[in-house]
């Protein structure tokens, strides 16, 4: 089932993205290394660091930011109170060649009280680029959620 609704495309049923290449790269600590399954998946996009994102309590915001040096892909999930154990993961995908599958080039995840921004190293990207960002309560996967940006 999808719904369109302005810039924003709603995907239902489940949808587990795949997950390629070097995974659960942290680049500062607290980190960790495993999450839970995702509710569903959400795809949005916005032009500026973290511009655009909807303070919506325990949903992820994910963004892409480029330069002349590449691509980092972000994420922000706000929490519903200060002392909420929250997750979010971020991930970088690429696709080399037109309906080839979606590779995973840079990730980070992070684990924290409260309110959790990430980014990934920067990387190279040639073609079409997505950022995919999982979140939510860490003691409740089933409220986490998964959006990704539109292709760029």
């Amino acid at each position: 089932m999808r719904a369109r609704i302005a810039a924003l495309t709603v995907v239902s049923a489940g949808l587990t993205l795949a997950m390629a290449g070097p995974s659960w790269a942290a680049p500062t600590p607290p980190a960790v290394s495993a999450a839970g399954p995702s509710a569903s998946a959400t795809a949005t996009a916005s032009a500026a660091p973290g511009a655009g994102c909807p303070a919506l309590v325990n949903r992820p915001c994910a963004w892409q930011e480029r330069n002349g040096s590449g691509v980092l892909g972000s994420a922000l999930v706000t929490a519903e109170h200060p002392g909420q154990l929250t997750l979010v993961r971020v991930d970088v995908k690429v696709q080399r060649a037109w309906g080839s599958p979606w590779e995973t080039v840079a990730s980070s995840t992070r684990l924290q009280y409260g309110t959790v921004r990430v980014s990934t190293p920067q990387v190279d990207a040639l073609g079409p680029v997505v950022v995919c960002a999982t979140g939510g309560p860490a003691l409740r996967p089933a409220l986490q959620s998964t959006i990704c940006t539109t292709p760029h």
